[in-house]
C-alpha cells in the first residue's frame, strides 16, 4: 500500500516520524461517455462564448464579482497563496474525545511509525487511550492544508480530516424543528419496545451491501459470457 504522506507529528520538543495511508477505497464505477454509432469515447473542446476555441495556455482563472464581471487571477497569484509544503503534522492542542463531533469527521487515514518499535509513536498511543484525549492539529498534504484529529485505533493511530468550522451548515436554519411535540409514557414505552425487537448488540457493518455494484458486476459478468440479459 502506497503512502499518502509522510513526515513527522510535532508538538513542544517532541517528533514522531509517521506515515499515513488512505482508511476507505473508493467503490464508485466509472463509466466512459461514448458515440452511440460507433462506440468511441467522447471528447470536449474549450469553447468561449464568442465561440473561440481555446488551447490550455490561453485559458485563466476568474472569480465572478458580479454579473459577467470577473477578477483574473493568474497561475503565479494562486501558488503563491498555497500552504508551504511541511513534513510536520503540529499538534496545537489536546482535547477530551466526546468534544468532536460526529459531523465535524471528513476523510480517514491510518497512522503507522516510520520504523518498527518505535517508542514514542506507542507512547502517544497509549498515553491517549489511557487518558481519553484526542490530538488536534494541522498538516499539508498535496498542497492542501487540512485541520485534523489523531486517536487510537486498533493497534495504531487513526487521523480524521476534520470539516472547518465555516464548512459546517447550521441546523437552526432548517424547518420544522423548533416546536416539540408532548409523548406520552405510552408512546415512549411502545417505541422502546419496536427498538429492541431490533437492537443488535454486535454491528457487522460488512453485511450490507452496495447492491447496484453487485448487480452492476453481475451484469458485466454475463455480458462478458454472452448469457442473455434481463434487467
Amino acid at each position: 500500500m502506497r503512502a499518502s504522506w509522510a513526515g513527522n507529528i510535532s508538538w513542544g520538543l517532541v517528533n514522531v516520524p509517521i506515515k499515513i495511508y488512505s482508511a476507505t477505497r473508493s467503490k464508485q464505477v466509472h463509466f466512459r461517455m461514448l458515440c452511440k454509432e460507433h462506440s468511441l469515447p467522447i471528447h470536449y473542446k474549450m469553447i468561449c462564448e464568442r465561440g473561440e476555441e481555446l488551447d490550455k495556455k490561453d485559458v485563466v482563472m476568474g472569480l465572478e464579482f458580479e454579473k459577467n464581471s470577473y477578477f483574473i487571477l493568474d497561475s503565479e497569484e494562486l501558488k503563491k497563496l498555497k500552504p508551504k509544503k511541511t513534513d510536520n503534522l503540529e499538534i496545537y492542542e489536546f482535547v477530551d474525545v466526546d468534544k468532536i463531533e460526529p459531523i465535524y469527521y471528513d476523510k480517514s487515514y491510518y497512522v503507522v511509525p516510520q520504523k518498527r518499535k518505535d517508542k514514542a509513536f506507542f507512547l502517544l498511543k497509549e498515553l491517549m487511550e489511557e487518558m481519553k484525549r484526542v490530538a488536534i492539529g494541522k498538516v499539508v498534504i498535496k498542497n492542501r492544508e487540512y485541520i485534523c484529529a489523531l486517536q487510537p485505533y486498533k493497534r495504531g493511530i487513526l487521523l480524521s480530516i476534520l470539516h472547518f468550522y465555516d464548512e459546517i451548515k447550521d441546523m437552526e436554519e432548517l424547518e420544522n424543528l423548533d416546536e416539540i411535540p408532548e409523548i406520552d409514557d405510552k408512546e415512549k414505552e411502545l417505541g422502546k419496545l419496536l427498538i429492541e425487537k431490533y437492537y443488535n448488540r454486535d454491528f457487522d457493518l460488512s453485511k450490507y451491501k452496495d447492491t447496484f455494484i453487485e448487480e452492476l458486476k453481475e451484469l458485466i459478468k454475463k455480458k462478458m459470457e454472452g448469457k442473455e440479459v434481463k434487467v
